[in-house]
């Protein structure tokens, strides 16, 4: 006779969460009174009804972390704050996360309800922990992604830009610039890094150094390009220099997607009567955005022709220079206006004084004139690049006529120009013993700034020369290319990448069939080349002119109008200003700028399922998220 324990519940497999007290629904009898096979068949059938449970419990729970990193993915995306000031159960605003959780488990399937139901007294997913948990390792995924396409891509150039975080400290991120394997052209962000105790030239080598150490900086490392404050503090020359002994390939070029005289700007912040006068310039900007009733005044008093410039481009330095310069005195009287109407509000009358006051100082109306000076000859010189990328020579001689416009200027009489019509907008500056004396002030900064001017110059555009053989991929000129090959530009070619384009001469053979098929010789940019390429699977045919547009494509000189957006701050500025602590700083800005890697991604199988194994193997869980096999 069989001898039946009574119904008990089963007992946990080697588990501590309690989801895992699963209730096997049939008597299991004493294993002594049976056969020695029996026991085996009565051990492995409970095993396998246990691991069929428990599979079932780790399957929804997976299904739950979801929705949960769909809910991350969506605030990120959006740049939106994930938490509340008070996330209370009774409070009216529990913050963005909590409210979307609310609204969104209620539309879910009854199978996840009720499974949440169950489980959300040991595991609601609304703790700042698995929000931060789960925020890092979807942007870790990405990271891992993008380093694995940089690992196999052919080449890649870098970015170094600055930003400052909430708690004011200066931070560098750092781009990457490469073509994937499919011949896709990418621009990828791959975090912030702190660089405010050491902006020196070394301390910031080192930081690239740790960053493209994995990724053969020594061979794949063709481009180098540096904005920023903290970068123009930190000894430029010597930085990229430095990068150079390392990587001998990567030249040293200014980048297409960044404005020149914001470049300028950053580099004479290292003033400070530069630095404070900029700040004032762009608060200026940023007041009379803000705010349509602003502008306004401006309609009313100075004219239309400015609030239709104030509604479309207030974020570029030197139209803002140029139409303040232009209308100084119409400005004033805005800012007089404003402050004196009752119906202003006490923000705008405190902005409008403010920069009434800066309007009104020697020091202010000085350094507009001096810059939109400058500006003038830059801006001329930064359209000359963006349209014509591809006409090394052309840009050359371009540069070196606005750095001697530049040069020109400094002297007295253009100082004395300067510094009468600094007077005639405002009145002649405070004098500290003798008027001469305090004119020599403003003489000293008045050659500084051109100085700074023509040195960032000189070194943002040493390497152009260098850049010759970007001819070689001019797709307008393949015509005359058939007629005429650009002997110089592969010569400049052989010199500048020696250890890459060893093969000259098979080289020039696969540009010459290229040069002289009609197919080729209409298209707008050297992109859709590469493109038809891929599609036609050219590359293992042709795979010199492949490898040399590619690495053009790479650099930073060129652009692409189809591209991602290479200045990545701008879309994570919001992000930066939400962001409840450092930690988070960098991981929502990944999702925030990878917005197109995330929905690209999302498409595959495993994506979920690759984020919910990295957020269970990083420590242990109050769920299961593992099966057993």
């Amino acid at each position: 006779m069989v001898v039946m324990l009574l119904e008990t519940p089963f007992r946990r497999w080697h588990s501590d969460n309690k989801n895992d007290l699963l209730k096997v629904g049939k008597p299991i009898p004493i294993l002594s009174a049976l056969a020695p096979d029996k026991k085996l068949n009565v051990v492995n059938e409970h095993g396998n009804l246990f691991k069929k449970n428990y599979n079932e419990n780790v399957r929804l729970n997976r299904l739950f972390m979801e929705h949960l990193i769909d809910l991350v993915l969506f605030l990120g995306k959006q740049e939106l704050a994930f938490r509340g000031h008070d996330e209370n159960s009774d409070s009216l605003n529990k913050g963005n996360f909590r409210e979307l959780f609310d609204m969104h488990i209620i539309r879910c399937s009854q199978e996840i309800q009720n499974h949440y139901n169950s489980i959300k007294n040991i595991f609601s997913g609304m703790s700042k922990s698995i929000q931060n948990d789960l925020i890092s390792c979807i942007s870790e995924f990405l990271i891992n992604q993008i380093k694995n396409e940089i690992k196999q891509c052919k080449f890649y150039s870098i970015q170094i830009d600055d930003t400052t975080d909430i708690s004011q400290k200066t931070q560098c991120s750092i781009i990457i610039r490469y073509v994937t394997d499919k011949s896709e052209l990418v621009e990828c962000f791959l975090g912030f890094h702190n660089v405010s105790e050491d902006r020196t030239a070394q301390g910031l080598f080192n930081l690239v150094n740790s960053v493209l150490h994995e990724f053969d900086i020594e061979n794949k490392l063709v481009g180098q390009c540096y904005d920023g404050a903290c970068v123009m503090s930190g000894h430029l020359t010597g930085l990229q220099a430095r990068v150079k002994e390392v990587a001998p390939n990567a030249l040293f070029t200014h980048c297409l997607a960044h404005r020149l005289n914001l470049v300028l700007q950053h580099g004479c912040s290292i003033n400070a009567k530069c630095r404070i006068f900029f700040a004032n310039l762009t608060g200026i900007a940023a007041y009379f955005h803000n705010s349509t009733s602003r502008t306004n005044f401006v309609d009313t008093i100075v004219g239309k022709r400015i609030p239709q410039f104030v509604q479309t481009r207030w974020s570029s330095r030197s139209k803002i220079l140029h139409t303040i310069v232009n209308e100084w005195s119409g400005f004033i009287n805005v800012f007089d206006c404003i402050s004196k109407d009752p119906k202003s509000s006490s923000e705008s009358i405190c902005g409008a004084i403010g920069h009434f006051k800066n309007l009104k100082t020697f020091e202010f109306a000085f350094l507009a004139l001096v810059f939109n000076d400058i500006f003038i000859y830059t801006d001329n010189l930064f359209n000359i690049l963006q349209n014509k990328s591809f006409d090394v020579e052309f840009c050359l001689r371009k540069i070196n006529i606005t750095y001697d416009l530049i040069n020109k200027k400094r002297n007295e009489p253009e100082f004395l120009k300067l510094f009468n019509q600094a007077v005639t907008l405002t009145k002649p500056p405070k004098a500290t013993r003798n008027e001469s004396n305090n004119q020599s002030n403003f003489k000293i900064l008045f050659y500084e700034i051109i100085d700074n001017i023509l040195m960032q110059l000189n070194t943002r555009f040493q390497d152009t020369n260098k850049l010759l053989f970007l001819q070689l991929a001019d797709v307008t000129k393949f015509k005359e290319y058939s007629c005429t090959f650009p002997v110089n530009a592969l010569n400049n070619l052989k010199s500048t990448y020696p250890n890459i384009f060893y093969n000259i001469n098979t080289l020039k053979v696969e540009l010459e069939v290229l040069y002289s098929d009609v197919k080729y010789q209409n298209l707008l940019h050297i992109y859709d080349m590469v493109k038809i390429i891929e599609q036609d699977a050219l590359k293992d045919i042709l795979p010199e002119a492949y490898k040399l547009f590619i690495l053009i494509l790479t650099i930073p000189s060129t652009s692409v109008s189809n591209e991602r957006s290479f200045s990545c701050l701008k879309r994570i500025k919001t992000c930066s200003r939400n962001s409840i602590s450092q930690v988070r700083l960098s991981s929502l800005s990944i999702l925030s700028i990878e917005k197109s890697l995330i929905n690209q991604l999302k498409k595959t199988e495993s994506f979920y399922d690759d984020i919910i194994n990295m957020y269970s193997s990083q420590k242990d869980r109050s769920i299961n998220l593992t099966y057993k096999t």
